[in-house]
């Protein structure tokens, strides 16, 4: 396959492209899912299930491939996630029903959770201090793309395929990027990895959940992505259903709210670690608060667009330094670290999608969303003092 190499542009976009592996396998196929419920003859809660079972796989398979990261080194067990990834992205083409769909969706989760806890662990392999904030800023940005791209390029399919098309274009993508990364070149060397059995590397799981610190960066990771993947569910019922914007109207939003998180995750890997924090979650806060007014009035789409902006340019905001305190918080142990980052934060959204599906889809979305930023709040607060002292 050619000469290993792990030249920074190499790795920037490698490793880009498969930190984004699990916001585009949830993206790519949102504008369908209204027509995914009906193709199944079933309830949209059952469709935004499938967002659910993607998510929870995502969350639970990162505690797998994170330790057995740390035992193995990072290009093996990445390997043999994007080989599972494949396979069952295929099969979901063949899912006779939306129950088997779902069960096929926590394989997929599970298995593109390799992707995400791998490449964050790779930086933290190669990186410290300000040099990972501003690699973990690019990666957000590259990150940032996927909802970007992959609903406008879902909605463009809508119009020459249903959502089977959006799946064989998944287990594409899934093909090519494997074989780029047959040249990556392994980051964790012999020595450097865990020297215990297996089964014993799990427990560093457990361990890092001692540090006080690296759990208050995870808490504040979590409850902003919650309110993200609020947005992410609830978005193409509010658009499409209640305003009747077309799929590729709703792709056109999307694609600005992920510019706006683009613009944000830049700018966050641009200041010091502690006003990047700050200024995102006392920034979501505000936007919280109006977008849970204009959506509780069911205000024009446009004001409501608004707020979507401005809600996910706060987020983008705080995103890399948190992700860089966290790493650095647990560098001895990056593979567990990166894979409770990433457990906390999917499992968050897992349990946020199905409830924005509850009841009236506006005030459950206003609901979660605010309560989201309030909790991030919270926890930010008994770190603020440090955070201020951090460059």
């Amino acid at each position: 396959m050619g000469k290993k190499v792990n030249s920074r542009f190499f790795l920037v976009l490698l490793l880009g492209v498969l930190s984004a592996f699990g916001p585009f396998v949830i993206d790519l196929y949102l504008p369908s899912l209204p027509n995914l419920a009906q193709f199944f003859n079933t309830h949209p809660s059952m469709s935004q299930l499938t967002l659910t079972a993607g998510m929870l796989g995502l969350a639970f398979g990162q505690l797998l491939f994170g330790p057995v990261s740390d035992k193995f080194g990072r290009r093996l067990p990445l390997l043999i996630s994007l080989g599972v990834f494949i396979v069952s992205t295929v099969l979901i083409l063949f899912s006779p029903n939306i129950h088997s769909m779902i069960a096929l969706r926590v394989v997929q989760g599970l298995a593109s959770s390799g992707s995400v806890v791998i490449s964050r662990a790779i930086v933290a392999d190669l990186y410290s201090g300000r040099e990972m904030t501003r690699f973990f800023g690019t990666l957000t940005t590259i990150n940032g793309l996927a909802p970007i791209a992959s609903p406008i390029l879902g909605s463009l399919m809508l119009k020459y395929t249903d959502w089977r098309g959006m799946f064989v274009f998944l287990a594409f993508i899934g093909v090519a990027v494997m074989l780029f990364t047959f040249r990556l070149r392994e980051s964790l060397q012999p020595q450097q990895r865990v020297q215990t059995s297996l089964l014993s590397s799990f427990k560093f799981l457990f361990l890092i959940l001692k540090n006080k610190k690296f759990v208050t960066y995870v808490l504040i990771s979590s409850f902003a992505f919650a309110g993200m993947f609020a947005y992410i569910s609830g978005s193409p019922f509010i658009f499409q259903q209640h305003y009747g914007l077309s799929s590729v109207a709703f792709g056109l939003c999307f694609a600005a709210n992920g510019a706006a998180f683009i613009a944000g995750s830049s700018l966050g890997g641009r200041l010091s670690n502690g006003a990047a924090v700050k200024s995102g979650v006392l920034g979501m806060l505000l936007c919280a608060f109006y977008v849970a007014a204009v959506l509780v009035l069911k205000a024009n789409v446009w004001l409501i667009e608004v707020g979507f902006f401005l809600l996910l340019l706060s987020i983008g905001l705080m995103l890399p330094a948190l992700a860089a305190l966290a790493m650095d918080a647990e560098r001895q142990y990056a593979g567990s670290a990166s894979a409770m980052i990433g457990f906390m934060t999917f499992l968050f959204g897992a349990l946020v999608s199905p409830l924005v599906g509850i009841g009236d889809i506006f005030y459950a979305t206003a609901t979660v969303i605010f309560l989201s930023a309030l909790l991030t709040l919270v926890c930010y607060f008994p770190i603020a003092k440090g955070l201020r002292e951090i460059k």
